[in-house]
């Protein structure tokens, strides 16, 4: 199949379409100006998969089921509902056939095929032995291959029974690209200049400064609403604000709560707010200092996540009990919450025989909205019990993982991709994750006991949901002991926006700006 695929090459190069000037000037869609804190460095779907990548790439790429997060109105509703595939069937255990829609148009105008879907979803791409782009093997785990049946059907068979299969598809890791452009140009090039079928297609980049994309006015769902659609880098809170305020922007994301009234007092704006199928984390690194188990949970102890939520959110967020949320199938409401206990933290630290040696936490600037805040409340919890904490602000991630620098706390953030521990809780901290298999320093790994992965490899194979979630709560019970890392908070997540426009947000960071979720007018 790969084989037909790189043949199909010698049929054309891939061209990438723009608007023409006079088309331009004739189109009376508005041009939808978006303010963010940060852009991605590659738009390649598989290569990212952070939360400022999603936010643009969601609208790029479609999957092929859809999860429609307002199926009840909430922007976190979980909900199957058709996107490439028209329908798709359960053959048996192991195997469902999607029935492909016939038709769609990718942003070069060639047709969706079974051949692009082959191309997207196969093992050497994302989760082979030594897959192109090896990030996304934790959310493609139990797929074994995928097949085409004819042009428009393919069948995707799973290593073993997989309950949850149709939930992966609509998933991270799952986007669709177009398999001759990605072949002519390359990996490389195709970050910068990717195709896919969303409602929007690459227009400009300047790094650093601005993504802007043009409508797909061929999208299989409808005739996008907007002209264009321009993410430009705005790192200040108070510049978005007040870009917003004199019409430069449209939208605003990262809003912290207590600029909401400010944004309120205006007449032509309001504000969207959801709070996060996403929770801020921190990372124990025990390569140094950390070590000692002790010591990592000392930390976490010492945190008063109430106090950060009340000063940081306005307790307009909360702290889940455990690795979960209240939205998971196997949601357990009796799982402990995370315990403040300064006390005990004492105790620990003596019983660990710390003398005093320096913890440093690193951490991106204008990344997470209030990280530096909630920093800078923790140090002083942390040093009420006895732990001397440095706070090291820096510029970008790749400064956080240097392997040459002391790091030995780091932010983080697990978003909940599916409601249930393969959704997060497995990807993010299981055997092929980043924590176990850290990419910048081999010693930052985190050694999980063998018992974890055993019971992580039970929650993915099991069929018996009794079972797994049984191994879910001896797993979650080893994780809180070992406390690799902990839980802060789901953030509440604040768009400011024109009240002209009318765009609802979801639980992930995914900014959907189809024409459905999508509109403009009072």
């Amino acid at each position: 199949m790969l084989r037909k695929i790189f043949l199909g090459i010698a049929l054309g190069v891939a061209t990438f379409a723009t608007l023409t000037p006079a088309s331009a000037q004739t189109d009376p869609r508005p041009d939808l100006k978006i303010a963010v804190n940060s852009l991605p460095g590659s738009l390649e779907p598989l290569d990212e998969l952070g939360n400022i990548g999603v936010r643009i790439t969601y609208s790029m790429f479609d999957s092929l089921i859809r999860r429609d997060f307002l199926a009840d109105g909430s922007g976190t509703a979980s909900k199957l509902v058709p996107g490439l595939a028209e329908s798709w069937t359960r053959i048996d255990d192991r195997t469902l056939e999607l029935k492909l829609r016939e038709g769609v148009k990718f942003h070069n105008g060639d047709e969706m095929t079974s051949d692009d879907v082959v191309f997207s979803l196969n093992p050497p791409r994302g989760y082979g032995n030594q897959p192109l782009i090896g990030g996304a093997r934790r959310f493609m785990m139990t797929v074994s291959h995928i097949e085409p049946v004819d042009r428009y059907t393919v069948r995707v068979v799973s290593k073993e029974p997989d309950l949850l299969l149709e939930q992966r598809l609509a998933g991270y890791a799952f986007w669709v690209v177009n398999a001759k452009a990605y072949l002519s140009e390359g990996k490389e090039k195709f970050m910068r200049n990717p195709v896919g079928t969303g409602p929007y297609k690459i227009a400009e980049w300047v790094d650093g400064e601005y993504i802007k994309l043009a409508a797909h006015d061929d999208y299989f769902g409808g005739k996008p609403t907007a002209k264009t659609v321009t993410f430009i880098e705005v790192p200040e809170v108070s510049a978005r604000i007040a870009g917003l305020v004199s019409g430069e922007y449209d939208i605003s994301v990262n809003i912290p709560p207590d600029q909401v009234p400010v944004i309120e007092d205006y007449a032509d704006l309001k504000v969207a707010q959801i709070v996060l199928d996403n929770t801020h984390m921190l990372v124990f690194n025990s390569d140094g200092v950390l070590k000692d188990k002790r010591l990592r949970e000392a930390l976490s102890l010492s945190i008063d996540r109430g106090l950060l939520r009340e000063a940081l959110w306005g307790n307009k967020n909360y702290t889940p009990n455990g690795h979960q949320l209240p939205a998971y199938t196997m949601y357990m409401k009796d799982y402990p919450e995370f315990a403040y206990d300064p006390d005990k933290a004492r105790a620990l630290i003596k019983d660990a025989g710390y003398n005093g040696e320096e913890i440093v936490y690193r951490l991106p600037m204008n990344y997470y909205l209030l990280s530096m805040e909630a920093a800078q409340a923790m140090q002083q919890m942390w040093q009420a019990v006895g732990l001397n904490v440095k706070l090291e602000p820096v510029e970008n991630w790749s400064q956080v993982k240097d392997p040459e620098a002391q790091v030995d706390i780091q932010p983080w953030s697990n978003t909940h991709r599916i409601p249930d521990p393969i959704g997060s809780f497995v990807p993010q901290w299981g055997k092929d994750s980043g924590i176990q298999k850290n990419s910048s320093k081999a010693e930052r790994s985190w050694k999980a006991p063998a018992e974890f992965n055993r019971l992580q490899d039970l929650i993915v194979s099991s069929t018996n949901w009794d079972e797994r979630k049984d191994a879910y709560r001896k797993a979650l019970d080893i994780w809180v002991d070992e406390a690799p890392g902990t839980m802060l908070y789901n953030p509440l997540e604040t768009y400011a926006m024109r009240k002209d426009v009318n765009w609802k947000p979801y639980g992930l960071y995914y900014m959907d700006l189809r024409p459905y979720n999508l509109t403009f007018g009072n």
